[in-house]
This record gives C-alpha cells, structure tokens and sequence, in this order.
C-alpha cells in the first residue's frame, strides 16, 4: 500500500528532512511514527500524501509512484487518502457542517447521502451538536474533531494523521484512538504520527521510530 525506497528530502543543503528511507507499510496496517521534533515525520506525511516531492528515491502510494504523478493526478491520489493536519486547516468562510461536507462533494456524492453521512459521522465523534458553529468559534479539541471527521467521512483507503489527539485531553484521545482502530479494522490502513508514547504503546501497533530524518526501527514489516 506504501512504499518508500532510499528516499531522500532536502530542504535546505545541509539540513536533510529524511535520509535514505526504506519503509513498507501493507494494506490494513496500523503504523505509528514516532521520534522528537525536527526527525522528519511530518515530511514522511507529506510525502505520502504528494504534499511534497521527493529529492530523490521512489515513494509508492496504492501503485502510484509520487515522484512522477502528474500534477492533474495528484487530486485522484487524494480522494483515496483522509488526512488529519497538525493545524487543522479548516476553512474559516464554511461552517463545521460545510467542511466535513466538502470532502464527499468533491466526489460528486448525491447532496441527500451527504446530509446523513455527515451527520453521523459529526454524531459519532461527538461534535454533532456544533454542525452550524463557524469552526473559528470552537476549542482547539472540538476543531480537532472536525479535522478528523473531515479526513473519515470519505470512507479512504488510508487516514493519515499528524498528531490527532495533541489537542486533545486523555479521555477524547482514547475515543479518537478507538475510532481509528475502528475504521483500520474494516479495512482502512492508517498512519499516525505522534509524541504521545504512552498511547502507542498501550495500543500494542507496529511503531516506527525517527531520529534525524532516519529510520531507526520498524521501517520494514515484522
């Protein structure tokens, strides 16, 4: 589902993003990626998603090689993929309702299934009572709730996740955690990174490990 060979991100010369990755991630994994600011996570994210290119080596997403996906196929690769920002990036001019809605418009879903799926989904992560609310006006939390049902209401074939439950107190975390399991277990092969160790560790799911934009366990499968 995700591959990366001896791939490489610089940003600037002297400050590598990532070094000579390798990774494999199957379909229906549930991978964690972990290591402190500044070891390349959210580049390795990036990359996933064709947020970014690669400097050089080949990265694979559901048989699609990033590195040479024409621009116009980008939004095809993206359609199959829900992602969770670190900073949300909801849309300030578009209610809770709207943003989460915009996900399946684009997929030309019928205006009536949109309606329901929203809603449930609003529902499900218990942010449902705030559907008309401009999402500027809530806590960083709920905000979150709506990034994340944003990246779920599509049904993708992989959620990525930057950092979900860093708004989050312990006890939405762990609802958040369930939910992912939940999707990963019907199918969804997701990836989270994260600082939150505890967590990881109490899920018992494959961690990779980061430290100056290397690998340094868990890049292949066990």
């Amino acid at each position: 589902m995700i591959q990366l060979f001896h791939v490489s991100k610089w940003y600037q010369k002297d400050v590598p993003a990532l070094q000579d990755t390798n990774l494999h991630v199957p379909k229906g994994d549930f991978v964690f990626i972990t290591g402190p600011s500044g070891a390349g996570k959210s580049t390795l994210l990036k990359l996933i998603f064709a947020d970014e290119r690669p400097t050089s080596g080949q990265v694979l997403v559901h048989g699609r090689n990033i590195a040479r996906l024409p621009a116009a196929k980008i939004p095809v690769l993206r359609r199959e993929i829900g992602v969770v920002f670190q900073d949300f990036k909801l849309l300030p001019n578009r209610n809770v309702f709207e943003n989460v809605a915009l996900a399946l418009e684009v997929l030309g879903i019928p205006r009536r299934d949109i309606g329901r799926r929203v809603w449930l989904m609003l529902k499900r992560l218990g942010i449902h009572h705030k559907m008309r609310a401009n999402p500027l006006t809530l806590s960083g939390g709920e905000q979150q709730r709506v990034a994340i049902a944003r990246a779920l209401v599509n049904e993708p074939l992989i959620l990525i996740a930057d950092e979900p439950t860093g708004s989050l107190d312990a006890e939405a975390s762990r609802r958040i955690m369930e939910i992912f399991t939940d999707v990963n277990a019907r199918g969804t092969t997701v990836v989270v990174a994260t600082h939150n160790l505890e967590m990881v560790h109490s899920l018992g799911k494959r961690m990779i490990q980061l430290e100056g934009g290397r690998i340094l366990r868990g890049g292949t499968t066990p």
